[in-house]
């Protein structure tokens, strides 16, 4: 395959390159999920299997099951497998993975050209684990917007899409920017005083003073660069007072936020950003119709990337168009409600929905219905969990920034004695849209959403387990950086940062905790 382009759909592969195009335009992938891709794409139409998989992707690394699983669930979200009629990778119970796809091989001079993507070093945007649905109208206008506009803030409800919508349009600016483009995600800061610290530490800047606002403006006055400011409405002010700062003091930085409430300063511009549209739930509705709409598109994408036989027919799209619908076109709810079609059917989901969800469909003022339309999505989600998997998943809700699968396995105990009953929980939680999975390297990253941890939280204090998951949390994260400590002279100052500067916001948590 070196040196031919596999296409298949809308996609072609150019393995030499190690890169994936859709149309003329970059897929960003994680290296194990585009091995992973490559080898399925050698033998198309024939079943490979687990053991062979894991054994070429992970060469003379022992690894769990759990892991292929996330890449195949990341590998299908990117490739949109099961959105509109499009199907590519197929399992077979007990045996392995099969490309189903039409495949052609292209000769070198009939291949494109090698598009690009962005350098690692102008930006530390995270790969996208899921394709974005109904939103590119969106992203082309505030693209647009921001060329002219040097503050623009996504403002929304909770779940609704802001980080994804914001994601996606700093992606496709990461070469309008000579000094790249920066995501700071302040959703782990318990103290808005961490904010100027937490931006600095994003952009590599040394600020030692008690005051580091003044010398993170003197750091960015000579740049040009994107700065994008997710998950402000907790520390609201501090984010105003430092965007406020940035916009008066330095010329070429241009800021785009996320938040439940506009910052309220000088010249920001807002972008509302609204649910996806649901069809009208009337009789006759057939499949076609319902698809143009992109929370069905949303809920059919999450379905048959777990329920390999499920499609949109005209018998089903009157309940689907009804369950989006209960939904609110919420992005985040039907992410969690998704799953549950691979044991209660659509029948039985809406049936549920009716059941368990209230308050889906009142009228009240919007922040407070939106907010409780998504704590009762994620009460039914976790009222749907075995007595221990609650257990697991609500200790998770301790970690601040993410967490690794060694992390869940000596913090929670009691619910995960063992790494591989770890990594089986975490790949079950993944499934199930609670908690988010980070492939992009070679060691999983993990993470619960902000609603989904504020809940865990929540359900943690009600255990009355908090102090003592806390101090495991605690004493964990105290040996990595005792460890940490040794190693600083030892190692080289990137490699060293690369390994233990993601734990800072666990770091914080378990201060705060002391």
């Amino acid at each position: 395959m070196d040196g031919q382009a596999v296409v298949f759909g809308p996609f072609r592969l150019l393995a030499a390159e190690r890169l994936l195009l859709e149309g003329d335009q970059p897929v960003r992938l994680g290296s194990r999920a585009f091995d992973i891709l490559a080898t399925l794409l050698q033998r198309p139409g024939e079943v490979i299997g687990k053991d062979e998989l894991i054994s070429l992707t992970w060469p003379k690394t022992f690894v769990e099951d759990a892991n292929l699983k996330i890449q195949i669930s990341a590998l299908r979200r990117a490739l949109g497998d099961g959105q509109g009629g499009r199907r590519y990778i197929a399992t077979i119970p007990g045996r392995g993975y099969n490309f189903v796809a039409p495949v052609r091989f292209e000769k070198p001079a009939e291949a494109s050209p090698a598009a690009t993507i962005a350098s690692a070093t102008a930006h530390n945007l995270p790969l996208a684990a899921t394709r974005m649905i109904g939103r590119e109208e969106v992203v082309a206008t505030l693209v647009s917007r921001l060329s002219r506009e040097r503050l623009l803030t996504i403002v929304g409800a909770g779940g609704i899409g802001k980080t994804t919508l914001a994601l996606a349009v700093a992606e496709r600016m990461i070469a309008d920017y000579e000094h790249g483009v920066w995501l700071a995600d302040l959703s782990p800061l318990g103290d808005p005083r961490l904010v100027p610290s937490a931006v600095a530490t994003v952009l590599g800047l040394e600020v030692r003073t008690e005051n580091p606002l003044p010398g993170l403006v003197a750091g960015l006055r000579d740049k040009r660069m994107l700065l994008l400011l997710d998950n402000c409405e907790h520390v609201i002010d501090a984010a105003a007072s430092l965007v406020a700062a940035v916009l008066s003091g330095v010329p070429r930085v241009n800021i785009l936020a996320t938040s439940r409430e506009p910052l309220g300063v000088a010249g920001e511009h807002e972008h509302r950003l609204g649910p996806l549209g649901s069809p009208p739930t009337s009789s006759g509705l057939t499949a076609a119709e319902a698809a143009a709409f992109p929370a069905v598109q949303l809920f059919v994408e999450r379905v048959t990337g777990i329920v390999d036989d499920f499609a949109l027919t005209d018998a089903n799209a009157l309940l689907v168009s009804e369950i989006c619908s209960r939904l609110d076109g919420l992005p985040l709810a039907i992410e969690f409600a998704a799953p549950r079609v691979e044991v209660l059917g659509v029948e039985g989901l809406a049936a549920r929905l009716d059941q368990s969800l209230p308050l889906f469909g009142t009228r009240r003022r919007a922040t407070t219905a939106r907010h409780r339309t998504m704590r009762a999505v994620v009460d039914w989600s976790y009222n749907l969990l075995r007595e221990d998997e609650q257990h697991f998943f609500r200790a998770l809700g301790i970690f601040a920034g993410g967490f690794t699968v060694e992390a869940a396995a000596a913090v929670v105990l009691d619910a995960a004695k063992t790494r591989m009953d770890a990594i089986d929980r975490l790949a079950d939680l993944v499934a199930k849209s609670l908690v988010v999975a980070d492939v992009s390297e070679a060691k999983p990253r993990f993470r619960l959403l902000d609603t989904t941890r504020a809940y865990a939280i929540e359900k943690l204090d009600e255990s009355a387990a908090r102090d003592q998951i806390a101090r495991r949390h605690a004493e964990y994260h105290r040996q990595i950086f005792e460890r940490a400590e040794v190693e600083a002279t030892a190692r080289r100052t990137d490699e060293w940062l690369a390994d233990y500067a993601r734990e800072i916001d666990n770091l914080r948590a378990a201060l705060d905790w002391a």
